[in-house]
């Protein structure tokens, strides 16, 4: 049925997938993980999601195999992005608020301009970072820092009980996504999108549950006593359908169709869905220095992949 679609209209499906929904997860992050222990989030979500695709692929009857040579390759992009990424961003926002957090992950981008020019400079690839994507980086890191400022003097923001620990385990789940895009966008997988997808997903879950059941359940931790919630479940049914099945199949589709630097603008938006929902749902509150932390960082992430765009010729920029 998709395929009836024009490329180009399932390539602005995709993008508005990925600008709303992945938006709307910080939320539902938070709720998950202040009801639930990390790894228990993390594996569920992945497991379910998982099955919701086997099903998928059941009913269509689409192998699961994919082109020889792939299958790791899947599986550590898996591991990126929803083992590695998934449980330092649900443990983050154990520790500041989803907006707040959102914040943080969107210098997602100048992680991946960052890598791609150490790429180049070992001669490997990648893009070398001009001035324009030099100034960009470093107002980003500005925005950060001035996000973090309050509470290297003391004034804690309201809702983080640790923020600069915080801030680092978010940053350490960003560098994740953005190693995982770099290393997706080089794999160039020829398995069906769906089936690339499950292939990832699957993986994380078992990596997930295994650290689940070995951190937590087969050593009496928190997972041994968990107390299930409509609202943690409905968290992660959202988050196992919305953010990783729709999310991730719309975000591994415009890796395989559009340049990388183009799919990393929906760092532009989900900032602001994600604080507009935190205000709204989960009624926390705006500082100024966040307003201003947010406007900053997001100047510094435009700047740099609009550099990096605009350097390309529009023949290779639409081929990457």
């Amino acid at each position: 049925m998709l395929s009836r679609i024009p490329k180009s209209t399932r390539i602005w499906i995709a993008f508005a997938s990925v600008y709303v929904l992945w938006g709307s997860t910080y939320s539902a992050i938070h709720v998950a993980g202040e009801l639930l222990p990390t790894p228990v989030v993390a594996a569920t979500r992945s497991l379910l999601t998982a099955t919701i695709i086997a099903a998928i692929c059941r009913l269509r009857r689409k192998s699961l195999r994919v082109p020889p040579g792939e299958g790791w390759k899947l599986a550590l992009v898996g591991l990126l992005f929803m083992s590695s990424n998934n449980m330092l961003l649900v443990l983050g926002e154990k520790m500041v608020p989803s907006g707040f957090a959102s914040l943080i992950v969107s210098t997602m981008p100048i992680m991946i301009a960052l890598l791609e020019m150490l790429l180049h400079r070992l001669g490997h690839g990648g893009e070398p970072l001009n001035a324009r994507g030099w100034a960009g980086t470093l107002l980003g890191m500005a925005g950060i820092a001035v996000l973090v400022s309050p509470s290297l003097h003391g004034q804690t923001p309201a809702g983080a009980s640790r923020p600069v620990l915080g801030v680092l385990v978010l940053l350490g789940a960003a560098f994740s996504f953005a190693v995982g895009s770099v290393l997706s966008r080089r794999f160039r997988f020829q398995a069906d999108t769906l089936v690339a997808t499950g292939w990832q997903i699957g993986t994380a879950g078992i990596f997930n549950t295994l650290v689940a059941l070995l951190g937590a359940g087969l050593l009496g931790g928190p997972a041994a006593h968990l107390h299930w919630t409509w609202h943690g479940f409905a968290a992660i049914v959202y988050l196992s359908v919305f953010g990783s099945l729709f999310g991730l199949v719309a975000f591994t589709y415009l890796l395989q169709n559009v340049a990388v630097t183009k799919v990393s603008t929906y760092a532009f938006v989900n900032p602001a869905i994600a604080v507009l929902l935190g205000v709204v749902l989960l009624h926390e509150r705006v500082a100024r220095s966040e307003v201003l932390g947010m406007a900053v960082i997001v100047c510094g992430v435009a700047m740099v992949i609009y550099s990096r765009v605009q350097r390309l010729p529009p023949e290779r920029a639409a081929a990457r």
